[in-house]
């Protein structure tokens, strides 16, 4: 299957092909693996009016704080070295024998596997880890598709993705699912499903989240998932109880007999999880 990208908010973000494992999208074929490359950087400012700058840390549910509606709690691994990491790409991360896309590939790293990060080094390819493999020798593969915190597979009956630890769907209705850590008041992620010609022009509110006349919607941008239509959307919310604010990031893709709407809530303005998590997904 054919690794696919998304480019969205009018930034270009290069696919590391090279690095990932390759898919091939064949017409018999509808599983499809979806990518979008880098992290992103919203220009809408939350209620406090204050940016937040640079990429987020992982968004999981709080066990109190200012804002308990929101997300908060964070399990990343702390910016040490040694560190663990995951593999989050849905095709496999190559580990090379130098931090270059041009050295021997030495083995391919399946998606979920947990690793140590033994030295960090960046270059022209980016920023590339050293790890130890299981046969004792060293190796090298790139930052991009790792993620800081623990990752498991959740699925749908349309999808396959790889969601921070703890978190698993709950089906809300046909075609619907709603992934959310237990006990937790909100989701991370609201997901649709079905026949392309029955697409909503907009999808419903999700109970818990404010009514839609109160969010602040940012730029829209219409872009391909390889040769396929999709849009990427965002929008600054505000949640009740405490006037907490969040950020909804919804991006919907069509191929040519179904449609499929991912629905992110995030609680800062530039978010790196969308990206990690969409990189880890597969969809039929």
């Amino acid at each position: 299957m054919k690794k696919l990208e998304l480019a969205a908010w009018g930034l270009v973000f290069t696919l590391l092909g090279a690095e990932v494992g390759l898919a091939v999208l064949r017409p018999w074929d509808h599983h499809v693996a979806l990518s979008l490359s880098g992290s992103q950087t919203s220009s809408l400012v939350p209620a406090n009016g204050s940016p937040s700058p640079g990429a987020t840390t992982l968004v999981t549910p709080s066990a109190g704080g200012n804002c308990p509606d929101v997300v908060v709690h964070r399990i990343e691994q702390l910016h040490a070295i040694p560190r663990s990491a995951w593999i989050h790409a849905s095709d496999g991360v190559n580990v090379r024998a130098a931090p270059s896309s041009s050295a021997t590939r030495l083995t391919t790293l399946a998606t979920g596997t947990q690793l140590t990060v033994q030295e960090e080094q960046g270059n022209p390819d980016g920023i590339w880890y050293r790890i130890r493999l299981e046969d004792g020798r060293d190796g090298w593969l790139v930052q991009r598709y790792t993620t800081n915190y623990p990752i498991s597979l959740a699925s749908t009956d349309s999808l396959k993705i790889w969601l921070p630890g703890g978190y698993q769907f709950q089906t809300a209705a046909s075609g619907k699912a709603e992934a959310r850590f237990a006990g937790a008041p909100l989701a991370l992620l609201y997901f649709q499903t079905g026949a392309v010609d029955q697409a909503p022009m907009e999808m419903a509110v999700q109970a818990g989240l404010p009514l839609r006349s109160t969010w602040r919607q940012g730029p829209d941008q219409q872009v391909l998932v390889g040769d396929l239509p999709a849009t990427d959307r965002v929008f600054s919310i505000t949640l009740a109880g405490g006037g907490c604010p969040a950020l909804i990031h919804e991006v919907r893709v069509s191929t040519a007999s179904r449609y499929y709407i991912f629905r992110f809530l995030v609680d800062a303005p530039s978010s790196s999880v969308v990206a990690q998590l969409l990189d880890s997904a597969t969809v039929q």
